[in-house]
Formats: structure tokens, sequence, C-alpha cells
């Protein structure tokens, strides 16, 4: 064989092994399809946005109750002041909220049962649906307020009761002769 030929037959032994790699070699696996253009997010629901910020407000008011319970004398009545100030020039929500809750307060010298059941009365949270937390805040100061006013008629009745047991007791010591 000559010169040729084992250039020929290198060329063939080396197209040989170049093929055989190749059909050994692994496939690589296709490049991922790029994702789907992402689908736009429902529109949320006006209702449930609605009660979230319902709810938020709900749990700002009971944070700013809680805050009352824990504030001294002299800096409550300013509270009260400001905020009964406030309500007076704007009659929102709001401000109405924060002053039943001021109107709740136990021991405070302004609670006035009658203001507090006109002021949750006229509220506009009493329209909201009754699973919106404002109504349900609403009802529960109505039912707390309505309580506390039974409680107030029941102890001025025993009260009035008391006074007039005392009173027949002294006009009875009066009119008891005098004990040899």
């Amino acid at each position: 064989m000559g010169k040729e030929g084992l250039i020929a037959r290198g060329l063939g032994l080396a197209l040989a092994v170049l093929v055989a790699g190749c059909a050994q070699q692994e496939t690589l696996p296709p490049e991922p399809a790029p994702p789907p253009p992402a689908a736009a997010a429902p529109a949320p629901d006006p209702a449930e946005l609605e009660r979230q910020k319902d709810l938020a407000e709900v749990a700002s008011l009971l944070a700013y109750y809680q805050g009352l319970l824990e504030m001294p004398a002299a800096e409550l009545r300013r509270e009260y002041s400001a905020t009964n100030r406030d309500f007076s020039q704007n009659r929102g929500e709001a401000a109405r909220l924060r002053l039943a809750l001021l109107l709740c307060l136990p021991g405070a010298s302004w609670q006035d049962d009658a203001r507090l059941l006109a002021l949750l009365e006229g509220s506009a949270s009493r329209k909201a649906p009754t699973d919106s937390p404002r109504y349900q805040l609403i009802v529960l100061l109505q039912k707390l307020a309505a309580q506390h006013f039974r409680e107030k008629k029941r102890a001025d009745d025993l009260q009035k009761k008391l006074d007039a047991l005392v009173h027949i007791e002294r006009s009875l010591q009066r009119r008891k002769p005098p004990a040899k």
C-alpha cells in the first residue's frame, strides 16, 4: 500500500472515530421554552378591598381605645375635648367612632349613654353590610351601651329603694317613744 492508501485509510479511520464520537455524545436538552406571558392577575374584588379597609380601620380604632385605657386622666380629658371639637367641626365617620369610644370609657366623667346611642344610631356604618367589620363594631358598641344603660337604670332604681327604706327607718325612729 502506498502513501496515498495510508492517508486515505488514516482519513477514513479519523472520520470513523469522529462519527462514532458524535454518536456517543449525549444530546443536550433543548433550551427551555420561554415562559408564557404572565397572565394578568385578576382585578381585586372591590367588596373585598372595602372589607380589608374596614378591617384595618376597626383594628386602628381598637388600638386607639386600648391607648385611651392607658392614658392618665388629664391627658384623657384633653383627648376628649379635642375629639369632641373635631367631631363638631367634621361629622366624619372616623371622628364619630373615636368620640363613641371615648363615651364608652368606664368611669369617665363625660360618660353619656344617650349621646353615645344617638352617635351610633347616626353612624353611616349601620348601613354597611352585616359582615362588615365597621357594622359589627357599631352593633357591639350599641349592645354595650344598652347594657350599661340598663345596669345604670337598675342601680338608680335600687338606690331609690334604699333611700326610701332609710327614710322609713328614720320616720319610725322619730315615732318611737324614748325607752325608759
